[in-house]
């Protein structure tokens, strides 16, 4: 349980921690209150059993004639009144307090999500290959909302209602001890004999919970992802029983936590009850005044009212952080990676005025670490000129392209810019003076423009920039002739709306938005007809000699355009790279 405490904590930000110690002295003051609603009921019971008491009682007598009372009813109504006064606003007082508590759990929600994709978005590169982005989606989404609902939540309401259980158990103590141990060993009992007898079965079932939604995300992500295929290749029901599969036993093992945590309510409720009717026969039996009895089976009843509901609250979050544990660990895990320095955004860029230098590059991916793609990499490309890069398949061209991005950090050699070393400081200053055209392209579901100026908040859209980069990617007269509101249509998710040469076009238009001094191109080039391609190589023609432009293409056909053509190996068994200068 320490362990458990001492993560949750470090979930929170150092400011949330302050705010969490004030919510812990809020529910302090609030367990005060319940206190205070409770006992003011005492008196007020004890002057209804036997009125006479208010003449035998000191404090009772000075309030008696303090207040100026000439009779006892009128002094019985009063206290009734005031005894209401004090059980509403303590209510009412807990009623904010669980208000307040609460909004600051759901906070969190916000709080942890943007945190931990913040966490995953400073990653380098090599991280996201190892890990499905799936499995990152859900992290965000469903597994802090597992956490805040199923852990954080059940953990604030446990301490709160401890709070108030401690101040009830005080109470009924002060008012009679051996009655107290007696309420605390019996109810303690059954709630820890409970607790033990579950605790293993919740710890395996929130496990394989976490393993099912998992498996519910991937499903999910794949089949609406790859919807062509799917649709071509008949796949929907293979999807379908694996998503079924995975929701099922999901929902089973969610169904079954909540069992678990709630059904221990009904049977303290009849212990609980039926305790409290032998506590009144034995009451009844050692005193012989029923007068003396009713205040006493009038506190025992309200503290049973507002204990037997905090224990069961307090054993759900117990069992609730038991069930959570294993999505407890995987977000602390994921928001314990290491953060690398931010990088300097405001920094000029790393523009080349004489070439980009690679040398001596050796790049092994992590799954692989003895089967080098890139060894002994040279490379040169000067600046303003155009150098194409042909090759199969696993030759390393898309690795090559990464290193030059920024994207892999090699194991052994350098990438300079005019001698420049690019390294973590600076390679955010390099990536401002590259467009970059993928083979693949994303378009979010927004229109033409906010595609083309990607990541600039719409209202800063420059449009004049917006048409020229359409025009270089010859994409503009399609855009104004074809699409009913022009530069305003939307191209749909993953620009469904397009055929693969238009989002291709787009992304290249993309790349020219900023006017980069650097354009590198990975396979641009394929999914254009004939026509386009050829228009496409005359711009590269044109702007060679005012940009460094770097293409990578299958077909050398494709790099008529470049100034310079390398033809990288053919992988063997352990692909490598064979040292190339220009």
């Amino acid at each position: 349980m320490r362990e458990t405490l001492k993560k949750v904590w470090a979930l929170f930000a150092p400011a949330e921690q302050r705010k969490a110690i004030w919510m812990l002295l809020l529910v302090i003051l609030m367990a005060m209150a319940e206190t205070a609603g409770v006992l003011s009921i005492v008196p007020f019971l004890s002057v209804l059993a036997r009125p006479a008491i208010v003449h035998e009682n000191r404090w009772l007598s000075s309030l008696y004639e303090a207040l100026g009372f000439a009779h006892e009813p009128s002094f019985i109504v009063a206290l009734g009144l005031t005894t209401m006064a004090v059980v509403i606003a303590s209510s009412t007082f807990k009623a904010l307090t669980f208000h307040v508590v609460g909004r600051f759990v759901h906070m969190q929600r916000q709080s942890l999500g943007v945190r931990l994709l913040s966490t995953y978005l400073r990653q380098p590169y090599e991280f996201f290959l190892a890990r499905n982005s799936s499995e990152l989606t859900k992290s965000v989404l469903s597994e802090v909302d597992q956490l805040i609902f199923d852990l954080l939540q059940p953990l604030f309401m446990l301490i709160a209602q401890g709070t108030v259980v401690v101040a009830m158990v005080v109470l009924v103590f002060a008012y009679d001890p051996w009655m107290a141990i007696c309420i605390v060993a019996a109810v303690g009992l059954l709630y820890g004999a409970i607790y033990l007898l579950v605790r293993q079965r919740l710890s395996r079932i929130g496990s394989a919970r976490q393993m099912a939604n998992t498996a519910r995300y991937k499903s999910c992500s794949e089949v609406l992802g790859g919807i062509k295929d799917v649709k071509i290749t008949h796949a929907t029901d293979a999807y379908l029983t694996r998503f079924s599969h995975a929701s099922r036993e999901f929902s089973r093992h969610s169904a079954t936590a909540e069992t678990l945590s709630q059904s221990p309510l009904y049977i303290v409720e009849a212990v609980g009850y039926t305790g409290l009717i032998l506590i009144a026969l034995v009451l009844l039996w050692r005193s012989g005044d029923m007068a003396q009895v009713l205040p006493a089976l009038g506190l025992y009843g309200f503290a049973a009212y507002r204990l037997l509901p905090a224990v069961q609250i307090m054993y759900r979050g117990l069992a609730r952080l038991r069930f959570s544990s294993a999505t407890l660990d995987n977000i602390h895990e994921d928001l314990s990676l290491p953060q690398p320095p931010v990088a300097d955004q405001h920094s000029h860029a790393i523009a080349p005025l004489q070439e980009i230098r690679l040398q001596g590059i050796l790049y092994a991916y992590p799954s692989a670490p003895d089967k080098p793609v890139l060894e002994g990499f040279d490379l040169v490309i000067p600046a303003n000129t155009s150098v194409g890069i042909a090759g199969r398949s696993g030759a390393g061209k898309s690795t090559l392209m990464d290193i030059l991005l920024g994207l892999l950090q090699p194991q052994a050699g350098t990438l300079s810019v005019d001698g420049i070393p690019i390294v973590h400081s600076n390679v955010a200053a390099w990536q401002r003076a590259i467009g970059y055209v993928p083979q693949h392209i994303y378009l979010a579901d927004a229109s033409v423009a906010e595609n083309i100026a990607f990541g600039v908040p719409k209202h800063r859209i420059d449009m004049q920039a917006v048409q020229r980069a359409a025009r270089t990617a010859q994409i503009h007269d399609f855009i104004e002739r074809e699409l009913a509101e022009g530069y305003g249509s939307v191209v749909g998710d993953r620009g469904i709306r397009l055929s693969g040469g238009q989002r291709q076009r787009i992304g290249i238009a993309r790349a020219l938005y900023h006017d980069p001094a650097v354009l590198f191109m990975d396979e641009a080039t394929s999914a254009l007809d004939t026509d386009t391609e050829e228009a496409l190589n005359a711009a590269i023609r044109n702007l060679s000699g005012s940009k460094t432009i770097l293409v990578i293409a299958h077909r050398e056909a494709s790099l008529r355009a470049c100034d310079t053509v390398i033809s990288m190996g053919a992988p063997t068994e352990e692909p490598r790279e064979t040292n190339t200068h220009v």
